[in-house]
């Protein structure tokens, strides 16, 4: 526990001298320096020169050693994957990403995320890699390691993802729902965000999910599936989604519903990406601004059961949907949560888009592999 105080602080503060680490961690300063010379031993920290201290005294600063290791953040997503290389501070060194085509099957999926996990460790010496992460859309029954299913796609209920990656791979491999790792994102990378705050991250993306916060740990219920919000129905008798269950959120928000509406609406055959529709509403396209809008609206009608179900005190809303206009989409929520919820309720809690990193969910799945890490130093780091 110790260990990985000093090194949260050490990523936090940039560089900091071993009195500077007894003072913020409150640990005595013999007890910091073992930790900080076991860590230079180790690799992971190393002397930066001298730094002004307290009373004038110049002290030796000390700093994570960024290129020292790093470790491997996976998302997947129904018509993407992502793949990023990060340094043991959080930082993004390289990123790939690859389209999932239609009709595409998980085996040539997975094969094809193996294949770029590999172009990726050739980035840096395989044995400075830690730890490969991969973050997976939901419901995601986290024990058994398996989607139970998953809107708009077909045929993934039947993959292993851990034992995939550990067939190929000899490095420890770490699981994690999406919006979890969204989630984990905002408390890593948000400075002005209160650690001990209730929050909810809502990936609002090709499907929609939410990683719940409460006083700095991730709720995840019994199977691991909590924060499904997608799955919970705005209209009881709504078109019947894949779960088996009627009107559910995501079949009336998520970016392929998005797209899939514009281009109905415009006669078009052919999707709209992302992309085109943001250039679309920022010049006041009436189609996909009205259907954006709509969508948004939705949105609110999920978030105030969310917000009735667990009273946070921060929703930030995160992922793909979110980037096409952020100002409509507060706009609109705002606008549904303080016609329906409490005053009283409406008025102590803040809405926000995140703004911390651009891929809340790659960057989530790093730092969760890296705080794995961090947990375990010499389990990882003593050779």
């Amino acid at each position: 526990m110790n260990r990985t105080l000093i090194i949260k602080l050490l990523r936090e503060q940039g560089v900091c001298s071993r009195a500077n680490l007894a003072k913020l961690s409150g640990l005595k300063k013999a007890t910091v320096t073992y930790i900080v010379n076991d860590f230079i031993s180790w690799g992971c920290v190393r002397e930066v020169g001298l730094m002004q201290g307290d009373k004038g005294r110049r002290s030796i600063g000390i700093t994570l050693a960024e290129d020292s290791y790093y470790v491997i953040g996976i998302r997947l997503a129904r018509r993407n994957f992502k793949i990023g290389l990060f340094s043991i501070n959080g930082r993004l060194i390289h990123m790939k990403q690859q389209q999932i085509e239609s009709g595409q099957s998980p085996d040539r999926t997975m094969e094809y995320i193996i294949n770029n996990i590999h172009a990726v460790v050739d980035q840096v010496e395989p044995d400075k890699i830690l730890a490969i992460g991969m973050a997976i859309p939901g419901p995601f029954i986290k024990q058994e390691g398996k989607i139970a299913v998953l809107t708009e796609t077909a045929g993934w209920g039947n993959m292993a993802f851990k034992e995939e990656l550990e067939k190929h791979f000899s490095y420890p491999v770490f699981m994690e729902h999406d919006a979890n790792a969204g989630a984990y994102a905002q408390i890593w990378y948000d400075k002005t965000i209160d650690k001990n705050s209730s929050l909810i991250y809502v990936a609002i993306g090709q499907g929609v999910g939410a990683g719940i916060v409460y006083h700095g740990e991730i709720i995840k219920g019994e199977l691991g599936i909590a924060g499904e919000i997608g799955h919970t129905t705005i209209n009881y008798d709504g078109p019947r989604c894949e779960c088996g269950n009627r009107g559910c959120l995501e079949k009336y928000c998520s970016s392929i519903v998005l797209a899939r509406n514009i281009a109905r609406k415009r006669g078009r055959g052919e999707q709209y990406d992302l992309g085109q529709i943001g250039e679309m509403i920022e010049v006041g396209d009436m189609a996909a601004m009205d259907e954006f809008r709509t969508e948004c609206r939705y949105l609110g009608y999920g978030l105030v059961n969310v917000v009735n179900s667990f009273n946070p005190s921060v929703i930030i809303l995160g992922d793909e949907m979110s980037h096409i206009n952020d100002d409509i989409m507060l706009e609109e929520v705002d606008h549904v949560l303080k016609e329906r919820l409490l005053p009283e309720v409406y008025s102590n809690l803040k809405v926000k888009v995140s703004k911390a990193v651009k891929d809340s969910v790659l960057h989530g799945i790093g730092a969760i592999c890296i705080n794995e890490v961090l947990g375990n130093l010499e389990l990882y780091l003593v050779k």
